[in-house]
Order: C-alpha cells, then structure tokens, then sequence
C-alpha cells in the first residue's frame, strides 16, 4: 500500500519510537488491584529509514510517475501489559524543510490489509509493513516523522501510543 501526504507539494511521512500508556486502579477495599489500561510501544524498522530515489518517478494516490522518494518501513506495535488491542489508525506528520505536511492518516481497514488482523494479542507484537511515496520542496530525501497509533484496549480503554523517527 502506497499513501502520499499533500500540503503544498506532495510528501509523506511515516516512523515511529516508544510510546507507553498505563493506569492503574486501587479500590478502597482489599480486592487484588490489576492494570486499568493496555501498555503498548512503537518502533518503527528500519531505523532511520532509508528512502529510495524513484527512477522513473513513483506512482502515488494522485496518479503515475509523480513522486521522487519511496521508503518501506514496518511499524511494530507491541503490548507489554498482556491485554492486547485494536488498532484504530496510525497517523503519520512530516516535517521536510521547514514545512509541516498534513496528517497522512492509515486506517484500520488499510492496515488489516497489509498485516492480515488490527489486533495486536496480549504481550506479542503486531507488524505493520508499509510503503510511502513523497516529494520534499527541496527534492532532498530527508524527512522528521511524527507517529501516532490509536488503539482501543480489549478493556476498552482508549490508549494513544506516540513517537518520533527519520526519513534518510
């Protein structure tokens, strides 16, 4: 799956790093107190990510042989708590040259197609391979990407896991 980012110019982002979110709850009484929320952390491989120059141009969501830049990469979601969850989306911004492109956002539909399930099981790690097609103003390959993994717990819980990595 191929997604591209627009501001401007076309671009696209994508990468991670860790990101926790956890709770706990403590009743007034003496029953056994247990995790309230799923921990998860995000990485992304490789990293940094290598981008490759299309030649001839990559073909993106705006048509054939427009974009200068290809980079795959795998963001892996991983729960540490046991509980397990769905992941709702993954939300990807890139900055290239002093611009900030808009949110490049994969929904859940589009990562069951590529890593066959949105779940992630209770302590294991569910990969998520991808592939980003872009331009930069300056026709550099360089990206800072900013990621965002929204997930709903098998608790039910909302939990946002959040990171940062690199296009080269």
């Amino acid at each position: 799956m191929q997604k591209t980012l627009w501001l401007g110019l076309p671009a696209i982002v994508l990468s991670a790093s860790i990101a926790c979110s956890k709770g706990t709850t403590a009743p007034s009484d003496l029953t056994a107190t247990t995790s309230t929320r799923g921990t998860f952390n995000i990485a992304v491989r490789p990293s940094p990510i290598t981008a490759t120059r299309c030649n001839p141009q990559c073909s993106g969501e705006s048509g054939p042989g427009s974009y200068a830049f290809s980079a795959d990469m795998t963001i892996d979601v991983q729960d540490s708590a046991g509980v397990g969850a769905t992941v709702t989306s993954v939300t990807l911004i890139a900055t290239a040259d002093a611009t900030t492109f808009s949110p490049l956002v994969f929904s859940s539909d589009e990562i069951r197609r590529q890593s066959s399930t949105n779940h992630v099981e209770g302590r294991s790690t569910l990969s998520i391979p991808l592939t980003i097609v872009y331009n930069t103003p300056t026709g550099k390959a360089n990206l800072g990407i900013s990621v965002s993994v929204q997930m709903t717990d098998d608790r039910g819980n909302q939990v946002t896991a959040t990171g940062q990595a690199s296009v080269l």
